[in-house]
């Protein structure tokens, strides 16, 4: 895909589906005195979208809490270069009513275009 393309295309992509975050970003637990908390928007997707994963057989790697209850993260990381997320911040959507609260399990930061990180329920 031309390049040009490929950004006009996420530009339109988080110009619908972004919404405002902060990450809080904590290391065993606690505020990591070396990252600080920041406010950014991001597209945010949550809910039951991989229930094709859960067959619950044999050497599934699936949790059905957080198949259910978190979602998935993905920050431009042409807009966010700076920004470091790690497994166990934790990430609150503010737009959101009661701003609930979601705990990063994974990072995937092998694509040059996102940062995808895997959300849990925290509440």
């Amino acid at each position: 895909m031309d390049s040009s393309l490929r950004e006009d295309l996420m530009a339109e992509v988080d110009d619908v589906w972004s919404e405002a975050v902060r990450h809080l970003p904590l290391a065993d637990g606690r505020k990591d005195p070396e990252r600080d908390a920041v406010e950014f928007t991001a597209v945010l997707r949550t809910g039951d979208r991989d229930a094709e994963r859960m067959n619950f057989g044999r050497g599934n790697n699936a949790r059905a809490g957080v198949t259910a209850d978190g979602g998935h993260l993905r920050i431009d990381r042409a807009v966010h270069a700076a920004l470091v997320v790690r497994k166990g911040d934790k990430v609150v959507a503010l737009d959101r009513d009661g701003r609930p609260v979601f705990e990063v399990l994974s990072v995937d930061d092998r694509s040059h275009l996102r940062l995808i990180c895997e959300l849990g329920d925290a509440n």
